[in-house]
C-alpha cells in the first residue's frame, strides 16, 4: 500500500475545504452588506427631517426649496426659488425632460390603442 496517495487526497482535500470556507465567508459578508444597505434606506421620515434641514439652510441664503409632483407625468419635481424675485433659479429635472416625458407618455397611449 501506498502511503503518498493518501497524503496528497488529504492535503487537496483540506485546500479544497479551506477555498469553500472562504468562498462561504465572502457570501455571507456579500449578505450582511445587503441588508445593511437595505436597513440604511430613507424612511419617509427621515427623508422629511432632511429635506426640513436642507430648507432651513437654504433660508439663509435668500432661497427657498420647493418639492411638488408634475401632474402630468408623476415627477417630482425640485425647483430652488429666490425669495425676492420669485424666480426659479435651479429646476430638478428641468422643463424640456418634464416636456420630454410627457410626449413620451402621449405616443406609449398612441401605441397602445392603436394595437388594441
Amino acid at each position: 500500500m501506498d502511503v503518498k496517495p493518501v497524503a496528497n487526497l488529504q492535503t487537496s482535500l483540506e485546500a479544497n475545504l479551506q477555498s469553500l470556507d472562504s468562498k462561504v465567508q465572502r457570501v455571507q459578508e456579500v449578505e450582511l452588506q445587503k441588508s445593511q444597505r437595505e436597513r440604511e434606506k430613507l424612511s419617509p421620515e427621515l427623508l422629511e427631517e432632511a429635506l426640513k434641514n436642507l430648507k432651513e439652510k437654504l433660508s439663509m441664503l435668500n432661497t427657498q426649496l420647493k418639492i411638488e409632483i408634475d401632474k402630468e407625468t408623476d415627477i417630482v419635481v425640485v425647483k430652488v426659488i429666490d425669495k425676492q424675485s420669485k424666480e426659479v433659479i435651479r429646476q430638478i429635472p428641468p422643463e424640456y425632460v418634464l416636456k420630454i416625458a410627457k410626449y413620451l407618455d402621449e405616443i406609449a397611449g398612441l401605441l397602445f390603442s392603436e394595437k388594441a
